[in-house]
């Protein structure tokens, strides 16, 4: 997973994660959010397939309203994906609020996954 970018504009800003798929099978994106108070999305459906070795974007709306130059610790997204079972990602990066309030991401992600369940 790739650090994320930023678009929008003060009170609209979106964050565009590249999610890698490096297995042999496909994967598929269920859900993702932002549960941090100062960096937060709510749960949010996704339901898209990554083939293997492929890449694809997820871009979700973020609420930031920090002042510029505030670097809010320990922000993460939460993806939960299916592959031979149902999988937590934690993706987690260091977040502060650019020249115009924007979330810029720090230039690593530290990724933890967990097997939550099996499928359906």
């Amino acid at each position: 997973m790739d650090p994320f970018s930023t678009e929008g504009s003060a009170g609209s800003w979106t964050v565009r994660w590249r999610i890698n798929n490096e297995s042999d099978g496909p994967i598929r994106l269920l859900t993702a959010q932002h549960p941090h108070s100062q960096f937060r999305t709510p749960e949010t459906e996704i339901d898209r397939e990554i083939a293997p070795r492929a890449s694809a974007d997820v871009a979700l709306p973020v609420r930031f309203s920090e002042s510029p130059g505030v670097v809010v610790e320990n922000p993460f997204l939460i993806l939960r994906f299916r592959e031979n079972g149902d999988w937590r990602a934690l993706a987690r990066v260091r977040v502060t609020a650019g020249k115009n309030g924007e979330p810029l991401a720090g230039d690593s992600v530290v990724l933890t996954t967990q097997k939550v369940g099996t499928p359906d």
